[in-house]
């Protein structure tokens, strides 16, 4: 069984990248299952084999214990690692070969706290990976991307989990907007010399650079299904060193 989990921060289109690659994986005669992990979701765009808010629901939290928007999603979050168990048992009835896991749309009430990380770990299977999901808008301009990349090592070093870096929402990005980002990801010298900061703060980002913070991210469109080839391949490198694992249809 593959579980591929899908994290980035709010509005970077996690859940319409997971219902574009669930589509187009079906439509080449793969079988998948999908799983939303967020208890706070009004709306989702896929229609989940196992769902979260069967069972947990930040609203009715909210409403029950008098709580705030935000403290009754981290109730929630942190709630759902007492379903876990449950979550992984359906998962092996439901059989699917390759899972996506949509987590919450609040990535640091998720990433940086316990509950996200034993999660993570729970629901693994031999075969794992992250695929970060960063927004194309605000990946675009120097601090969006320096500041994206710092995220993604955050999220890699806390899940220790292998790692794909996307650019959703590609098609709003320019042809030259997409050149610079794969240059600041490919020679980090010169994101340094453009960005104003303290020589100190460019030598922190310089470090990250030198350690393979800087991964050369792929670019995909939920909308237009632009890439979705490309990030399948991804995910067949890391679970089978580069050859389709044929998953049966």
């Amino acid at each position: 069984m593959y579980t591929v989990f899908f994290i980035g921060t709010a509005g970077s289109g996690k859940s319409s990248l997971v219902a574009s690659l669930s589509t187009w994986m079906e439509d080449q005669g793969y079988d998948i299952g999908i799983v939303n992990l967020d208890p706070a979701a009004e709306y989702l765009p896929y229609v989940p084999d196992i769902d979260i808010r069967d069972r947990i629901s930040a609203r009715k939290i909210m409403k029950q214990y008098k709580l705030g928007p935000n403290a009754s999603i981290i109730a929630a979050v942190d709630m759902v690692v007492t379903e876990a168990e449950r979550i992984k048992e359906e998962m092996e009835v439901v059989g699917a070969p390759i899972y996506l896991i949509d987590t919450p749309g609040q990535m640091e009430l998720f990433a940086f706290r316990q509950s996200g990380a034993y999660l993570v770990q729970k629901l693994s299977d031999v075969h794992s990976l992250v695929v970060y999901v960063a927004d194309a808008v605000y990946i675009q301009t120097i601090d969006g991307f320096a500041t994206t990349m710092l995220l993604a090592l955050s999220s890699r070093i806390r899940f220790k989990k292998p790692q794909i870096l996307v650019v959703n929402k590609a098609d709003l990005l320019t042809e030259d907007a997409i050149s610079n980002i794969i240059n600041w990801a490919e020679d980090p010298e010169t994101l340094l010399e453009s960005i104003d900061l303290p020589n100190y703060e460019k030598e922190i980002l310089r470090s990250v650079a030198n350690m393979g913070g800087f991964i050369t991210p792929l670019f995909v469109s939920a909308k237009t299904g632009e890439g979705l080839d490309k990030l399948y391949y991804q995910l067949q490198v890391h679970y089978t060193g580069g050859e389709d694992a044929q998953l049966p249809p």
